[in-house]
């Protein structure tokens, strides 16, 4: 189809009482990273994904352990812009003999590429906590590097894991049906830092919607800014900075739950009195 044509029926949709919402679902595959629907938790929306695909992440995982060869060329080299105020926190926090929780994380891209940046102190421990394809996956390159300083363990069993000094997830909490303040109370003790980022938050509405990422749709929670703050100060915490960066989820047909930035939180414990 010529391309200015094709730009005038897009145009001419849009004009139309609901046209953005339904070009926005009608390019849903081409758009590449979607969302539909607004859910009231976890399972109601992943009760309603596609029944042709997949509708938990760690299928994303298996495509990267079946694809090693393709992702050891650049696993140091994960850094974007928006990840500056993590790195600056992180080389600031870290301490020698130190024991960092990483919740996500995949098959270790941070750990590898955060190094690239400034040195880790000596003795560092650094464990990632993830689902099990991501699990094999990271031991196996782990191992292939002969890295001692990373380890990984299955994320349901971070309530058995030793007490961590900073306990980091970036990009993950989004995904899980448990909030930054429930995760870390079911800890063995209160991690002293907590670093939340690339987190989708709205002002002031909770709510779960579903992502559609090629090979699966998924649930996906939109926290409340105002209440992960205000849970975390129950659980403990006190907020020490936050940063935002512009990435926009517009939800068909629900225009008042658009999203315009992503969110990263530093939680510190408060001191005992």
């Amino acid at each position: 189809m010529n391309k200015a044509l094709k730009n005038r029926i897009i145009n001419s949709i849009e004009l139309l009482p609901y046209g953005h919402d339904l070009y926005l679902h009608m390019a849903r595959k081409r758009l590449g990273i979607t969302y539909r629907g607004v859910y009231d938790s976890f399972h109601e929306a992943q009760q309603q994904a596609i029944s042709q695909l997949a509708n938990e992440y760690d299928v994303i995982n298996q495509n990267k352990g079946e694809h090693l060869e393709q992702e050891l060329p650049v696993l140091d080299k994960r850094v974007l812009d928006i990840d500056y105020p993590l790195l600056f926190w992180l080389s600031r926090l870290m301490q020698p003999s130190q024991r960092l929780l990483e919740l996500g994380g995949s098959i270790g891209q941070g750990f590898y590429s955060f190094e690239n940046f400034f040195s880790y102190p000596d003795r560092l421990q650094w464990v990632i906590a993830e689902l099990p394809a991501a699990v094999e996956a990271g031991r196996k390159i782990a191992s292939q590097k002969d890295e001692t300083r990373l380890a990984f363990i299955d994320s349901n069993d971070m309530g058995e894991e030793d007490a961590a000094d900073i306990f980091m997830t970036a990009g993950t909490l989004q995904y899980m049906d448990t909030t930054i303040a429930e995760t870390v109370s079911q800890l063995q003790r209160l991690p002293k830092h907590v670093l939340v980022h690339n987190l989708p938050s709205h002002p002031t509405e909770d709510f779960w919607t579903l992502q559609y990422l090629e090979v699966c749709e998924v649930p996906y929670h939109i926290s409340s800014q105002a209440n992960l703050v205000s849970n975390m100060e129950k659980a403990g915490y006190r907020l020490v900075d936050r940063w935002k960066n512009p990435r926009r989820i517009e939800i068909p047909y629900h225009l008042e739950k658009t999203v315009e930035h992503y969110h990263g939180f530093y939680f510190t414990v408060n001191d005992p009195k």
